[in-house]
């Protein structure tokens, strides 16, 4: 089960990428960018997120290095 820490940073890079991306498709954001923008600096808790993400289907991963919003991602950052 994912703790909530997971979710919730999941949740808050998914409503990011869609503000960077304007929510655009197959628009692919280096996952450095999302740590930057968010001051992410525990590199444990945010592949753990995106894992979950992905895993939940709302990201997309491009190489491992890059990820970009599906259609149900941008769903969840419109909530």
């Amino acid at each position: 089960m994912a703790s909530t820490t997971s979710v919730s940073l999941a949740r808050r890079i998914v409503r990011d990428l869609m503000i960077y991306t304007r929510g655009q498709q197959q628009r692919w954001v280096p996952v450095e960018t999302i740590e930057r923008r968010l001051t992410l600096k525990d590199h444990k808790a945010t592949d753990a997120a995106l894992a979950l993400a992905i895993e939940k289907g709302w990201l997309a991963a491009n190489t491992g290095h890059a990820v970009g919003l599906t259609d149900a991602g941008r769903k969840v950052a419109k909530v």
